[in-house]
C-alpha cells in the first residue's frame, strides 16, 4: 500500500474548520450569513457563556426541507453557485459550502427547520456524525444550535480567550452585519441578557444609533454619490467625533462587510489635516457596483476582496468624502463634550452672511442687515457653514436697522473698518484713524469662510476675536500653520523640475526590502527635482534637490518623500507636494508665547478667514474654539 491515501470526509472537515472556524465569532458569522442568504427579515442570536457553551441562531427565512437539511452538512454542498461562471458574479454572503460541515465536525449541532410546506425536521449532528433525524413541528425558518464548540479539538479550545474577549468579537461582528443590512431586525442575547438590537426599518442612521449611540448618530454626515461604475452611500463623522482605532471604519461591498486597507487609507486621506495624529473617524460606507468588478474568493473568512478598478474606486471615494467635509464647520465648543450634540439655543440666531464681490475696489466691511431664519432638515444635525443672517432679540425689539453688508476682496488688500453694532462708535473712530491693512492671503481668490474681529491676546499664545455669534479663541501657531500650508501648497503646484546640485550629497540607509521598493520609482522623482540613485550596499544618495528646498532641511524632506513612496508604492506628486507643504508650514510658523503686534495679528486673522479650511491646522488640531453669545449670557444669568 502506498504512502498517499484519500483523507476521510470527517478529517477533511476538521482541517477545514481550522481555517474557517477560529473562535465562537466565526460560528456566529457563518450562521448569520446563511440566515441572511435565506431572505430572513428577523434574526436572533442567543449565546451561553459568550458562545463557548452554546450558540443559537433563529431566523424567519426560507427554511429547508428534509433533503436539503441533510445535504447542507455535506462538504461543498451549496445552493449559491452552480457553474464556474457564477463564481464571477457572487451576490450572496456564502457560496463555498464549507461552513456547516466544518462547524458540525467540531461541535454538537441541533437543527430545527421547515420550508413552510412540510411540518419540519429536527436534526442532530455531533462531531460530523448524524445522531438523530426525525420529523418535528417548526414554523417556517431555521433554528441552528451549536453546543460545546471544539469539544473534540482540545488544542483549539485551549486558545480560546476570556469570555469578555470572545463576546467582544461577536459583538463587533454583529455591529458590522447590522450596519450592512439595516433592513433586517437583529437581536443579540448573552446568558438571557439582551445586549444589542435593531428595528429592521431600513434606516441606516437608526442602526448607527444602536451601535454607537444616539448622540453620535445625530452628528453623522450623510454621503451619497454615484458615477457610471460605482455608487456609495452612508454616513461619515464630523471631524470632532473621532476614535483611537480605525476599527470604526466600516466598509460594505454589495452587502458584505469587508476589510480593505487601501480604501481605508483613501478615507483617512480625505480627513487629512482635519484629525489629530492617531485619531480616526467613524465611517459607515456602502459600496454598490457590478459583482464582476470584485473578487470575494480570496480569503478563508471572505473578509478581504480585490477590485478590478481599485485606483478609480479609491479616487472616487476620496473626492466625494473630501467634497462633503469641505462643507463642515469644525469649531469645537468648550461647553459641549466631543461626543455630544450642541443643544438648540432659544435666543441665538443664525450666522452672519458673507457676500464677496471680486474685482471691485475695497470697501468697508460692515455687518449685514439681519434676517430671521431657521434651518431644519431630516438629515443629522451637523454644523455646516450656514450663510443665513439674523440678529439677537435685543436688536430686533429696538428696531434699530443694521448697516447693509458690502465688502470686497482682492488678493492685495482688504480694509477692516466694519464691526458689530454694539461697538459701532469705537470702530468708526478706529476706521477713520487707521489705514487699510495689508493682508497676506493665499494667492488664489476665494470666498471668505469666517468673519472675525480682533479684540485682544491671551498669554501671548491665543488671539481673542468676536462676531455676531460670540467669542472666538484662536491658537496663533495653528492659525499661522494653516495659512502657510495653503500658501505653500499653492506655490508648490506651480514648481517645475528646476534643481540644484548638492555640494555634499546626502546618503540614506534602507533595509533590503525597502530598497527594492524604492528602486523602481527613483527615476520618477526627477519630475519633482530630486536626483536619487543607488550608492552601493543598502544606501541611496541624494545628488540634487529642487530650488525651493535649498533653504530647508533637505535630508528630512528627502526622507519624507521616500517614506511616502514606500507607503503608496508609487510616486504621487500631489501627496509629495502636500507632505512638503505641511513640513514647510510647521517650520515657518510663529510659536506659542512669540510676540506679534496688533497689525500682524489682524493680518493673520484676515488670512485665516480666507483659507479653504480655517478650522484645523495641517496636523488636525483645532485652530478656533467658540463660545456663543447665548452661552456667555447663560453664564451671567441673562437667560435661563
Amino acid at each position: 500500500m502506498g504512502k498517499i491515501q484519500r483523507m476521510s470526509d470527517q478529517l477533511a472537515n476538521m482541517i477545514a474548520a481550522g481555517e474557517v472556524i477560529e473562535r465562537p465569532a466565526s460560528v456566529v458569522k457563518e450562521l448569520l450569513e446563511n440566515a441572511i442568504d435565506a431572505q430572513s427579515t428577523s434574526i436572533e442570536v442567543h449565546l451561553q457563556d459568550s458562545g463557548i457553551r452554546q450558540i443559537k441562531v433563529i431566523d424567519n427565512g426560507e427554511g429547508m426541507n428534509e433533503e436539503d437539511a441533510h445535504l447542507a452538512f455535506e462538504r461543498h454542498a451549496t445552493s449559491k453557485i452552480k457553474t464556474q461562471y457564477d463564481i464571477f458574479r457572487i451576490q450572496t454572503l456564502g457560496f463555498r459550502g464549507e461552513a456547516l460541515p466544518s462547524i458540525a465536525s467540531v461541535s454538537d449541532v441541533h437543527v430545527k427547520t421547515s420550508d413552510g410546506v412540510q411540518s419540519g425536521l429536527h436534526l442532530n449532528i455531533k462531531g460530523g456524525n448524524v445522531i438523530t433525524s426525525k420529523p418535528g413541528v417548526m414554523r417556517k425558518g431555521t433554528e441552528m444550535e451549536v453546543n460545546h464548540l471544539f469539544f473534540n479539538t482540545p488544542a483549539r479550545l485551549k486558545h480560546i480567550k476570556s469570555l469578555n474577549t470572545e463576546l467582544s468579537h461577536i459583538t463587533d461582528y454583529m455591529n458590522k452585519i447590522a450596519l450592512s443590512h439595516p433592513n433586517i431586525a437583529f437581536k443579540l442575547f448573552n446568558n438571557q441578557r439582551l445586549l444589542f438590537q435593531t428595528n429592521g426599518q431600513n434606516n441606516l442612521q437608526s442602526v448607527i444609533a444602536s451601535v454607537y449611540g444616539f448622540d453620535i448618530a445625530k452628528k453623522m454626515i450623510p454621503i451619497k454619490a454615484k458615477n457610471d461604475t460605482y455608487e456609495i452611500e452612508g454616513f461619515i463623522s464630523d471631524p470632532i467625533i473621532n476614535r483611537a482605532s480605525r476599527n470604526y471604519i466600516t466598509l460594505i461591498v454589495n452587502g458584505r462587510a469587508i476589510r480593505h486597507y487601501p480604501i481605508t487609507r483613501s478615507i483617512l486621506e480625505a480627513y487629512h489635516t482635519l484629525l489629530p495624529k492617531d485619531k480616526y473617524p467613524i465611517v459607515v460606507l456602502h459600496l454598490t457596483f457590478d459583482p464582476m468588478l470584485v473578487d470575494v474568493n480570496v480569503h478563508p473568512a471572505k473578509l478581504e476582496v480585490r477590485f478590478s478598478q481599485e485606483e478609480s474606486l479609491k479616487s472616487f471615494i476620496y473626492t466625494e468624502i473630501k467634497n462633503v467635509l469641505q462643507q463642515v464647520e469644525y469649531i469645537p465648543n468648550p461647553f459641549v463634550k466631543a461626543m455630544t450634540v450642541e443643544p438648540e439655543p432659544r435666543l441665538i440666531q443664525p450666522k452672519l452672511e458673507e457676500s464677496v464681490r471680486e474685482g471691485e475696489p475695497s470697501s468697508p466691511i460692515t455687518v449685514p442687515k439681519s434676517k430671521t431664519s431657521s434651518y431644519q432638515t431630516s438629515t443629522p444635525s451637523v454644523s455646516y457653514v450656514n450663510k443665513s443672517v439674523i440678529r439677537d432679540e435685543e436688536n430686533e425689539s429696538s428696531g434699530e436697522p443694521l448697516p447693509k453688508s458690502g465688502h470686497s476682496y482682492t488678493p492685495k488688500m482688504v480694509e477692516a473698518k466694519g464691526a458689530l453694532p454694539s461697538h459701532q462708535g469705537r470702530i468708526e473712530e478706529e476706521s477713520r484713524s487707521k489705514e487699510a491693512l495689508q493682508v497676506s492671503v493665499p494667492t488664489k481668490t476665494r470666498d471668505r469662510k469666517l468673519e472675525l474681529y480682533y479684540i485682544g491676546q491671551l498669554h501671548g499664545t491665543y488671539l481673542l476675536a468676536q462676531n455676531e455669534e460670540g467669542l472666538f479663541i484662536v491658537d496663533q501657531h495653528a492659525a499661522m500653520e494653516r495659512v502657510q500650508y495653503e500658501k505653500n501648497y499653492q506655490l508648490l503646484q506651480d514648481v517645475n523640475g528646476d534643481c540644484i546640485e548638492l555640494l555634499i550629497p546626502i546618503v540614506l540607509k534602507y533595509s533590503s526590502d525597502e530598497l527594492l521598493l524604492l528602486k523602481d520609482h527613483l527615476s520618477s522623482l526627477l519630475k519633482f527635482g530630486f536626483e536619487i540613485e543607488e550608492f552601493g550596499g543598502q544606501s541611496l544618495v541624494v545628488r540634487t534637490v529642487p530650488v525651493w528646498a535649498q533653504q530647508l532641511d533637505v535630508k528630512l524632506i528627502a526622507e519624507t518623500i521616500l517614506h511616502q513612496v514606500m507607503l503608496d508604492r508609487r510616486v504621487d506628486i500631489g501627496k509629495l507636494r502636500e507632505s512638503v507643504a505641511v513640513m514647510m508650514s510647521c517650520k515657518g510658523s510663529i510659536k506659542a508665547n512669540q510676540y506679534i503686534n496688533e497689525h500682524e495679528i489682524k493680518e493673520l486673522l484676515q488670512s485665516l478667514c480666507y483659507c479653504e479650511q480655517p478650522y484645523t491646522c495641517p496636523h488636525g488640531r483645532p485652530i478656533i474654539v467658540k463660545m456663543t453669545k447665548y452661552e456667555i449670557e447663560k453664564m451671567f444669568k441673562r437667560v435661563m
